[in-house]
């Protein structure tokens, strides 16, 4: 066969990780596989934090955590966070703000977003060490990166190009019926006794997700690659920050 299946091209689009297997002919087709990205890099940070628990504090070994995560998906959605916060925060027309998220210059905007939600993950990751929570990572990583294919299935695209139209427009239901049937099949073998917790976390990233593309329709028409970014990213965080409660 000479096409690939979409999980080694699901990889190398979300992570830095070198792994074997062919190039799917089709990009849309590594959407079936994020929410297995997801789950191996919740895995990775979880047994950081269990290798360190003993020898470090919460509060650094968080640091640690967040740092190998941003390390690990070479900051690509944290960029996208940076795109929008700027584009939406010093944008007054649809296409001066998509004109300031396609610049690779970062402003004010855009790094101050970063630094606060830097802070509320190490924060919150901290909390999660502190109460014995830390395998909540997994399902919360999983969960930020479905709500990337649920998003590009229901969202309009802004651009009339741009390197994110092949996942936003081209997402069927089929990709979220994949994405979402692995979610639950993670959520019943390992979190069964947790299912309102999942839930909560769920919802406040549904919600989340949402939100954004509230405010991306109402103000550029629909969503970029850079909002599927801050999607993620900022979903996380609150998740990260519902189950540390």
């Amino acid at each position: 066969m000479k096409d690939g299946i979409g999980l080694a091209t699901a990889f190398r689009t979300l992570t830095t990780f070198k792994v074997w297997g062919r190039e799917s002919k089709s990009f849309v087709t590594s959407l079936y596989w994020f929410v297995v990205v997801g789950i191996v890099l919740g895995v990775l940070n979880y047994v950081i934090i269990i290798l360190l628990s003993p020898y470090l504090s919460p509060l650094l070994i968080s640091s640690l955590a967040v740092t190998f995560t941003v390390w690990a998906t070479r900051a690509f959605h944290l960029d996208g966070v940076a795109d929008m916060a700027d584009g939406f925060g010093g944008g007054w027309t649809k296409e001066r703000v998509l004109e300031i998220m396609r610049d690779s210059h970062i402003g004010a905007f855009g790094a101050i977003s970063i630094a606060l939600l830097l802070i509320v993950k190490v924060a919150a990751i901290s909390s999660l060490i502190e109460k014995s929570n830390q395998f909540s990572i997994i399902i919360i990583f999983s969960i930020s990166r479905f709500l990337l294919v649920f998003l590009a299935h229901i969202s309009p695209y802004a651009r009339k190009e741009g390197t994110a139209h092949h996942i936003v427009g081209e997402a069927k239901v089929r990709h979220v019926a994949v994405a979402f049937i692995q979610l639950l099949l993670l959520a019943f073998f390992f979190y069964r006794g947790e299912l309102l917790k999942v839930l909560l976390l769920f919802g406040s990233g549904l919600i989340t997700s949402l939100y954004i593309l509230y405010r991306g329709k109402k103000r550029i028409g629909g969503i970029t690659g850079d909002m599927l970014g801050t999607t993620l990213e900022l979903s996380e965080a609150i998740m990260l920050t519902v189950a540390s409660l």
